[in-house]
């Protein structure tokens, strides 16, 4: 049986939403579709529970637009594949997607022979992918039960693993500190500055530290936003755009989760 791939869809009109639902044949496509949420932030919870290999995603949407989700969908799942969905082509707006590696780029209004052709063509790139990485992993496993283990046949105390991980993470925590306000920063960023591969990187982070990278570097930002929120002359939305959000909604969301008040809430004790 061919597998399917796992298809999300962000888009804030509902009769868009509804039509995209409704006119795609999603499993002629090999895709199962998981659903349709009407703005960022209810995708990044989809994205929590979930894990998809495709984001169909509009730019302008309320509380989170599509280039943010991207940015942050990245960050949990670095190789999902994202397309946008959008009237706003301006240069802009195509600049920040290609620094995002988005797939492609849709106008609207929809075109639903166009948006197949799309997927069918991402489609047919994932399974290539796939079974490649299938003939790989099996070459791998095949050398792994010719060779002896090693490991095991060192004396106890010879393979110091454990203080190499705590190296790896300890690099990594570098370049979150140094990079957390980057837009378009991912996983993947991270883990090829430390040599390894983005799913280990965030395995051991976990391990080491007790949270995933996404999580440590919302929680940079948020602590460098409680910061920045002591300087009344520093506007809200200045730092929102220092921190690399570009919705206030998603930025205040994110704040009161961390510090369980509003960022002017918690700017109004300190004035």
């Amino acid at each position: 049986m061919t597998p399917m791939f796992k298809l999300l869809i962000a888009e804030d009109v509902r009769t868009v939403r509804e039509a995209l639902v409704r006119m795609i044949p999603w499993e002629k496509l090999g895709i199962e579709l998981l659903g349709a949420a009407e703005n960022g932030a209810d995708a990044l919870a989809w994205l929590d529970r979930e894990e998809p290999d495709l984001l169909l995603t509009d730019i302008g949407m309320p509380r989170m637009n599509g280039l943010e989700l991207i940015a942050e969908a990245r960050l949990r799942k670095p190789d999902i594949r994202c397309i946008i969905l959008s009237g706003l082509n301006e240069f802009e707006h195509a600049r920040q997607a290609v620094k995002l590696q988005v797939l492609d780029y849709v106008l609207k209004p929809i075109d639903p022979v166009e948006i197949e052709r799309v997927l069918a063509h991402v489609v047919e790139a994932l399974r290539r992918e796939r079974e490649e990485r299938q003939g790989v992993a099996f070459a791998v496993q095949a050398a792994k039960e010719k060779l002896p283990n090693v490991l095991e046949s060192l004396p106890p105390g010879e393979w110091s693993g454990s203080l190499k991980k705590k190296k790896l993470v300890e690099q990594a925590i570098q370049v979150v500190k140094e990079e957390f306000t980057r837009r378009d920063l991912v996983l993947s960023d991270v883990a090829a500055s430390v040599g390894v591969s983005y799913k280990y990187l965030n395995l051991l982070f976990k391990e080491v530290t007790g949270m995933t990278i996404n999580h440590a570097v919302i929680k940079l930002r948020m602590e460098e936003a409680a910061r920045l929120l002591k300087d009344p002359s520093i506007k809200i939305y200045e730092i929102c755009d220092r921190l690399g959000y570009t919705d206030q909604d998603h930025f205040r969301e994110s704040f009161k989760k961390q510090f369980n008040l509003t960022p002017t809430e918690y700017r109004n004790k300190f004035l």
